[in-house]
């Protein structure tokens, strides 16, 4: 039988491949709930101020989007584990989830880079120097909000050429 170029071979996922996909997602989501609540839980008070998340429109959106995320890589974990790999949302649904945890770390980051060295031009002062520990566990979150985009990362780019789930 002689195929035609426009057949492409289709190449069955093996349990290995299940495991990694829902592995990947399950690891993302434990990393996006870690930062999640080590920034809400997240506070410190010196002289009568106290700091915490509520005070940064940027860290509540971090809050909520790393919320987001981790209920659907944990869903998406569950449907690659019952072989729903190969839909055809999946690889978009997994690009918009990765750039919104992208988009939320950067934006946090671009403010945990103004409290740790200020900005002279602007008149502001490097708030980490006073709230040491505040900034220490914001600078944990965005580690752990960084792991979790790249897991979500390699799961789209997996996502994208996908192996088909065994018939059985």
């Amino acid at each position: 039988m002689v195929e035609l170029e426009s057949q492409e071979a289709v190449t069955v996922a093996s349990t290995a491949d299940i495991a990694v996909d829902v592995s990947l997602r399950l690891l993302a989501a434990a990393t996006s709930l870690a930062a999640a609540v080590v920034v809400a839980a997240n506070h410190q008070q010196r002289w009568g101020i106290r700091v915490d998340f509520t005070l940064f429109q940027v860290w509540i959106g971090f809050v909520a989007v790393n919320l987001v995320c981790t209920v659907y890589a944990a869903a998406t974990a569950a449907a690659a584990a019952r072989k729903a790999m190969g839909r055809w949302w999946l690889h978009h649904a997994d690009a918009v989830v990765v750039n919104l945890e992208a988009a939320a770390t950067a934006g946090a980051g671009a403010i945990g880079s103004i409290a740790m060295w200020g900005n002279e031009a602007s008149g502001w002062y490097a708030v980490c120097r006073l709230y040491r520990r505040y900034c220490n566990a914001g600078a944990a979150a965005l580690a752990l909000s960084l792991a979790a985009v790249l897991l979500l990362g390699v799961a789209c780019a997996r996502s994208r050429y996908p192996k088909m789930p065994p018939t059985t």
